[in-house]
């Protein structure tokens, strides 16, 4: 094993949760993965590379069918499977979600040999939580046995949100359950708070690096994307997929405990020099009118995070 790939295998394994990059980018190594169960989203050789594997039923249009599902978790072994379920977004009452993912879940363990499925299944759950929880503790508890559960819905929560609904269910269902978050972002505030509270996950998974390479931009430890711009053409993916880890390690740095809050603090100052820097090579470029009155806080995004002044 090349000792590069030791050293990001280290640094994943100190991290306090199992981080799980989501996305199709071959040429970047990390070792969790997670991919949907759609030929062409998801290939073999991200598979061959990582360490585990996650294959979900799929992200659009309800997911793909269970016999789909089922057919390539035997074929790509998988550490952890993702049936079917029913997004509560706008449109889809939360009642209608929690019941339709139940039935969804029972009727894919009604389909799998439990003495040869190749992985353990990760129940999802749809907000509210707690109350998804208490209905399959009501209706179908073979699903609450299983022990394991992903938090679905939270995609487009704030940071803040996010980690409530994670508290919430852990003072339900407790802390002996495998917990799974579906798509949070890697927030500083997310971060911060798995830093504070490491038994709140298990795992996570997120494509925020990948989201961030493809427009140019990476995100350090102020979890800010900053532009920093790729040239088109020939093997662009090369040039993402070292962004992409770039970021996956940053973030999997910060969520290590042995490295202080000290050391992750946000210079806000070093923000400052850097964007005065580059709004006086603008305005020499004569892209800025001597009118604009262009900040350094809004040069540096940092006024829309509400941050720029701590």
């Amino acid at each position: 094993m090349e000792k590069s790939i030791k050293h990001v295998n280290h640094l994943s394994q100190n991290a306090v949760t199992d981080v799980y990059l989501s996305g199709g980018n071959g040429r970047v190594y990390w070792p969790n993965r997670l991919q949907p169960a759609v030929r062409g989203d998801s290939t073999p050789s991200v598979r061959e590379s990582c360490q585990s594997y996650m294959l979900d039923s799929g992200f659009k249009d309800g997911g793909v069918p269970a016999e789909q599902l089922i057919s390539m978790a035997y074929e790509r072994q998988p550490d952890y499977v993702i049936p079917n379920d029913t997004v509560n977004v706008p449109g889809v009452a939360m009642r209608t979600a929690v019941e339709e993912t139940a039935e969804k879940v029972a009727s894919f363990l009604d389909q799998i040999d439990e003495s040869t499925f190749p992985s353990t299944i990760l129940i999802p759950l749809q907000p509210p939580h707690d109350f998804h929880y208490a209905y399959l503790h009501q209706h179908y508890p073979r699903q609450v046995r299983r022990g394991h559960f992903a938090l679905g819905g939270l995609k487009n929560a704030l940071p803040e949100e996010q980690i409530a609904a994670v508290r919430h269910f852990r003072n339900v269902a407790g802390y002996d359950a495998y917990v799974h978050g579906f798509g949070l972002g890697a927030s500083r505030q997310f971060i911060e708070a798995l830093r504070e509270s490491p038994e709140l996950l298990d795992a996570v998974d997120f494509s925020t690096p990948q989201i961030h390479s493809r427009s140019g931009r990476v995100a350090g430890h102020a979890r800010i994307p900053m532009r920093i711009g790729t040239a088109a053409g020939d093997d662009l993916s090369t040039t993402t997929a070292k962004l992409i880890g770039a970021e996956l390690t940053e973030i999997a740095r910060m969520l290590n405990p042995e490295i202080s809050d000290e050391d992750i603090e946000i210079q806000w100052d070093k923000f400052k020099s850097e964007y005065e820097r580059l709004g006086r090579l603008l305005e020499e470029e004569g892209l800025l009118e001597d009118d604009d009155e262009v900040t350094a806080e809004q040069q540096s995004g940092l006024a829309d995070f509400g941050t720029a002044t701590e």
